[in-house]
């Protein structure tokens, strides 16, 4: 059983065992590192977070209801951030001394960062009257807000986001990709098309260039054209059907 004092003698001990030793002791140096959260936390990848595997409904609401808040308060930041740099790019961006470029690198913002955010604000200042609207905008991710507001952005991807349909950037580039599938697609017939004509052109020249020289007459050149103009009526069909298929 230990004694209540028993800790008590023991500190007494240690401390005369300090008194009785000759050596003096140097106290060790410990250096410390500030932890900061993005640089020993944060993943090297995209965390799959699903807020519908959370069971408990409570917990799942507060945590979609702080995502919200969190985002609205990066938004802010960046939206003041993108209104700063246009006053500032419209006044000094063109004076051809370099200035406005070296002092963004002093404000550690990049031109492509600073174009994000000029962009950003822009299109928060076009597109939306009603501050219910604008408030929504905050809070979709940044990333989405910046692909959305690029100047080159897809008009019916823009408005889909706009009228809440598009709510994540994994969303987004999805629908991109699709678009961008379906425009090659078409670019692709109109090529076919194209060379298709070309392909007429020099058969109707060259049959022509047949009747002037007298190869052969003009009975047989028109059941030429006959046969062309069916065959392309036919090909024209087909290609038709091809892309409803695609």
């Amino acid at each position: 059983m230990i004694k209540k004092n028993s800790v008590l003698d023991r500190l007494k001990q240690d401390s005369f065992k300090k008194k009785e030793s000759s050596t003096p002791t140097t106290p060790e140096i410990k250096e410390f590192e500030i932890t900061v959260i993005e640089k020993d936390f944060l993943p090297n990848t995209d965390v799959i977070f699903n807020y519908d595997d959370i069971q408990d409904l409570e917990m799942k609401e507060d945590l979609i209801r702080y995502e919200s808040l969190l985002h609205v308060a990066k938004s802010n930041y960046h939206t003041r951030a993108g209104e700063i740099l246009l006053e500032a790019n419209e006044k000094y961006s063109n004076n051809k001394s370099g200035t406005f470029g070296i002092w963004l690198e002093h404000m550690k913002i990049g031109k492509k960062t600073a174009e994000r955010l000029i962009n950003r604000f822009k299109f928060i200042s076009t597109n939306f009257t009603s501050p219910d609207d604008q408030l929504y905008f905050e809070t979709l991710p940044l990333s989405l807000t910046y692909e959305v507001s690029s100047p080159n952005a897809n008009k019916d991807l823009v408005n889909a986001v706009i009228k809440r349909e598009v709510k994540t950037r994994k969303e987004y580039m999805s629908l991109k990709n699709e678009t961008k599938n379906i425009s090659t697609k078409k670019t692709d017939f109109g090529s076919i098309e194209k060379l298709f004509e070309k392909l007429n052109l020099n058969i109707s020249t060259l049959i022509e260039n047949k009747i002037e020289t007298s190869s052969i007459d003009s009975d047989k050149a028109k059941n030429m054209y006959e046969k062309i103009e069916f065959l392309n009526k036919e090909i024209k069909n087909l290609l038709t059907e091809i892309e409803k298929i695609n």
